[in-house]
């Protein structure tokens, strides 16, 4: 007969029920940060549709444009509810002037439709690093609860021992299983973003020059706004 002690592995968690329940009450706030990863990403791949961001009537305008048909166009981009209209109607609201100045006006737009378009991105970081940080206290929360049982009972109480680091490792994992994927959708929604200004950049860029005045234009109407603020 072995007089080694066997050690038997523990019950596993039959159920999603009870792996939740295991990890006491600090799986509560985790599964607030799941639930808005889930809501705030499905809004996003919604929203970064090419259709929506770069619609077929902004790019029929600037081929209109191109052809030299810009009034054409005019109302149709300011009433367009989409951010590749907006930039197009921020270089439109600089016809007339330089190059330089149609291009400036758009880039800015960029910039603001792009914060826009990685507004609730940031959210879904934010859920990504809330999370472990909620498993984290949940962990030492556990490990605080077995060490108490420890002071008042000694090793005898096994079981509350048991409940502690269980409550420990439970809400560890589930704060990662959260973690990992929120931060993977969230650089993939950021990579799509991206795509989708570059896409906006080079099909709205051919309007630009369209867009800008000629240099004896230019210098009118320099020395008209000159006139303007001089009265």
């Amino acid at each position: 007969m072995s007089m080694h002690p066997t050690f038997q592995e523990p019950n596993a968690i039959a159920t999603l029920g009870e792996f939740f329940t295991s990890g006491g009450f600090m799986m509560w706030p985790i599964l607030g940060c799941s639930v808005v990863v889930v809501g705030l990403v499905f809004e996003r791949y919604a929203s970064l549709r090419s259709g929506r961001v770069l619609p077929r009537v902004v790019i029929d305008a600037v081929e209109q444009i191109t052809e030299g048909h810009a009034d054409v166009v005019a109302a149709g981009i300011a009433e367009a509810q989409a951010p590749a209209a907006r930039v197009l109607a921020a270089g439109m609201r600089r016809r007339g002037f330089p190059v330089a100045d149609v291009e400036r006006a758009m880039e800015d737009q960029i910039g603001k439709e792009g914060a826009r378009l990685r507004g609730n991105i940031r959210g879904i970081t934010l859920m990504a690093a809330v999370a472990p940080l909620c498993g984290l206290l949940g962990t030492v929360l556990g490990i605080a609860t077995a060490f108490s049982a420890i002071e008042k009972g000694g090793l005898d109480c096994a079981e509350t021992l048991a409940a502690g680091i269980g409550f420990a490792r439970y809400t560890t994992i589930f704060g990662l299983i959260v973690a990992i994927p929120a931060t993977l959708f969230a650089a993939h929604l950021n990579g799509c973003v991206r795509r989708l200004l570059l896409a906006m950049d080079q099909s709205l860029s051919p309007a630009v020059e369209h867009l800008a005045a000629r240099p004896a234009l230019a210098a009118a109407a320099a020395k008209s706004e000159d006139g303007i603020h001089a009265a």
